[in-house]
């Protein structure tokens, strides 16, 4: 009977001691299950792919960002690299165009010098005029007049220099000239020294002045001599122009007559 007493108590201690035992492990588990939760919030950011988008399109998805915790955006997309083409409008190549043709002609453009118009010096054949200019990297658009009056509206033009530039200034003239009526525009090349290309209905002008040094040159003791100082005196009227284009060089290397 003692015996049976004694062996009951020692099974409720295990009872009761297994309990116990029971009970620290599920708060133990539930502790540090609730810890491995809290960091892992507390230390896991959530990554987000997102392809570029501009600062205003970010700002307007700030209502996605919650207070509770922060979601790292990042880029992992690596930045296309475009490499960038450059355009030299001297670099390139003439190109033979069948059907293709110049804007204008001799007949079209009756003030253009004598020397440059192989019509009137005896050329029989328009298969030169056929070749463009091809610059490599380059979409130069073909030449439009109206648009070039358009953005030399009200605006005044001198072309400065010795023949090379006169020829820029007859090319320029008659492709503006071509391009509106003969009626509309009022030339004026009776002097060597200056001409004039005026487009009535645009208020724009593309002036020459012929200065092959571009700086003063005197008569002195039967010598010519250049002042490096000193301005052209033709100086005076290119100011207040709103494009100046000059050109000089050919002839500092003269020799002969035209040295002297």
């Amino acid at each position: 009977m003692e015996a049976s007493s004694t062996i009951g108590k020692n099974w409720s201690l295990c009872v009761f001691a297994s309990f116990i035992g029971c009970v620290a492990l599920i708060i133990f588990l539930n502790d540090g299950q609730n810890r491995v939760k809290h960091s892992s919030l507390r230390n896991v950011g959530i990554s987000i792919l997102v392809p570029n988008l501009t600062s205003s399109e970010l700002l307007g998805s700030r209502n996605l960002i919650k207070n509770e915790h922060t979601y790292l955006i990042k880029n992992d997309l690596n930045p296309m690299k475009v490499e960038e083409v450059q355009c030299n409008i001297f670099d390139g190549k003439w190109v033979y165009e069948p059907e293709g043709g110049p804007q204008y002609t001799a007949v079209k453009c009756p003030f253009l010098s004598e020397q440059v118009s192989c019509q009137r010096n005896g050329r029989p054949d328009f298969e030169y005029e056929k070749w463009s200019w091809e610059a490599k990297n380059c979409d130069i658009p073909r030449f439009n007049g109206i648009d070039m009056l358009e953005r030399l509206r009200g605006k005044r033009v001198i072309i400065v220099g010795d023949s090379l530039n006169r020829n820029q200034w007859e090319s320029l003239a008659c492709l503006l000239y071509s391009a509106i009526p003969p009626s509309r525009a009022l030339v004026d090349v009776r002097s060597g020294v200056y001409k004039v290309f005026k487009a009535k209905d645009y208020n724009c002008s593309v002036e020459f002045y012929w200065s092959p040094f571009l700086v003063q040159l005197k008569q002195e003791n039967g010598s010519r001599i250049l002042s490096l100082d000193k301005m052209s005196p033709l100086a005076q009227k290119w100011r207040g122009a709103d494009v100046m284009v000059f050109n000089t060089g050919h002839w500092w290397v003269h020799s002969g007559k035209l040295k002297s």
